[in-house]
């Protein structure tokens, strides 16, 4: 069982760095990186604003240090026809779910040590913090994390498996309990109701014979989750779509569209219907969205938004050869010019659509009006250069 678990862990990690690779190409990378640095940045700023002993600081805190406790779940790598294979293995199945807990309980916890890294300098700017007292804090977030997954590992029991509710209850009542204790009191008396907390589901929870139904299904449904995620980047053969009637997409295929122009009208559908190259432009936009109103006014926001602009106008391009595979475009008594008119009217209205939005979001979270109003500007100069000059380029080098 040692030598499966090991086995299923290696072909888990091919297979999470094979989507890793299609997700954090250079655009996204590039958006991340801005997008991390913008929020520090911001962070950073705010810090000083706040003052010591406020009442909602604490409520902030209790309420981070129960959110974080939930990030990282129980990973059993279990498969399909496990139940009839393993079932035997009565003894092997506990050592090989005590080996999938540890390996979930070691990723979960570094993930919930950054969560309290991150929450520690709002910490220290609101609250008189001890050496000691910032350890107990860690202490009590790492303990509040192995509470957590051994309550997810009772919940694929025979006994507790078909009380969901009562998993659900746990899994956010457990840390707020220990939370409330550390910073509505002191983080020492917030570690032992963490410990005792955790000592008493251990110790409550034993004998935990598996139910493979639910076990099964627990991990279908982790697995979809985390295919769903990479499906927002990439196809997934795992994510099946559903083909339904989108009325309210209507109104955009006519904005984007020209009358009864057939490859104005293919590629609006292709545009609005297709996840791929929407998916990418509109989850960009909202980035750059975000970042653009977290950072202060200055040549920095300026420049973000120039950057985003070109990032999603470039996404765009590979819509242009969408329909060279089907055989009865090429039997369109259109001009060949009309194809490249059309596309390039698509993309004007789309580019001009995230320019402006970006370029509105710049108004920033202090109302900067005049900050705003030069990136209106300069991101109306830069959609007109692309338009009349980079995109002119790119349809040539697409057709040749």
């Amino acid at each position: 069982m040692n030598k499966l678990f090991s086995k299923r862990r290696s072909q888990h990690f091919m297979l999470l760095l094979r989507y890793w690779r299609l997700v954090f190409n250079d655009h996204f990378v590039i958006a991340l990186f801005f997008l991390f640095g913008a929020l520090a940045y911001g962070y950073s700023q705010w810090l000083p604003t706040l003052g010591p002993h406020q009442w909602w600081t604490r409520l902030v805190l209790i309420g981070w240090f129960t959110i974080i406790a939930q990030i990282g779940r129980l990973a059993t790598l279990i498969k399909r026809p496990d139940p009839v294979f393993l079932l035997p293995q009565v003894e092997g199945i506990h050592r090989y779910l005590n080996q999938a807990t540890w390996y979930s309980l070691i990723l979960a916890e570094i993930m919930t040590v950054v969560g309290a890294f991150i929450a520690l300098p709002f910490a220290l700017t609101t609250e008189k913090l001890t050496n000691f007292e910032i350890v107990a804090i860690f202490l009590v977030a790492i303990v509040n994390k192995a509470d957590w997954i051994h309550v997810a590992r009772k919940s694929l029991s025979l006994r507790w498996g078909n009380q969901q509710w009562r998993t659900r209850l746990e899994y956010w009542v457990n840390p707020l309990l220990a939370s409330i204790a550390m910073w509505i009191v002191n983080p020492y008396v917030g570690l032992v109701v963490a410990l005792i907390l955790y000592l008493a589901v251990v110790v409550y929870y034993r004998d935990l014979a598996v139910n493979w139904r639910i076990a099964v299904k627990t991990e279908q449904d982790r697995m979809y989750s985390v295919y769903r995620f990479f499906n927002l980047f990439t196809d997934v053969p795992s994510v099946q779509g559903n083909t339904k009637r989108r009325k309210w997409a209507d109104g955009l295929v006519r904005w984007l569209s020209k009358g009864d122009q057939p490859w104005s009208y293919l590629y609006a559908r292709a545009f609005v219907r297709g996840t791929e190259v929407s998916g990418i432009v509109s989850r960009l936009t909202l980035l750059g969205m975000v970042i653009v109103f977290l950072l202060p006014a200055g040549w920095l926001n300026t420049a973000i938004v120039i950057l985003f602009i070109y990032l999603i106008a470039t996404q765009l391009m590979p819509l242009y050869d969408q329909y060279e595979a089907n055989v009865f475009t090429h039997i369109y008594p259109i001009p060949a010019n009309q194809q490249q008119t059309d596309f390039k009217q698509l993309l004007a209205k789309v580019t001009a659509l995230e320019a402006i939005l970006i370029a509105l979001a710049s108004i920033g979270w202090r109302l900067n009006v005049g900050q705003m109003m030069v990136n209106l500007v300069i991101a109306i100069v830069e959609v007109f250069v692309l338009i009349r000059f980079y995109f002119n380029v790119r349809v040539k080098k697409l057709m040749k």
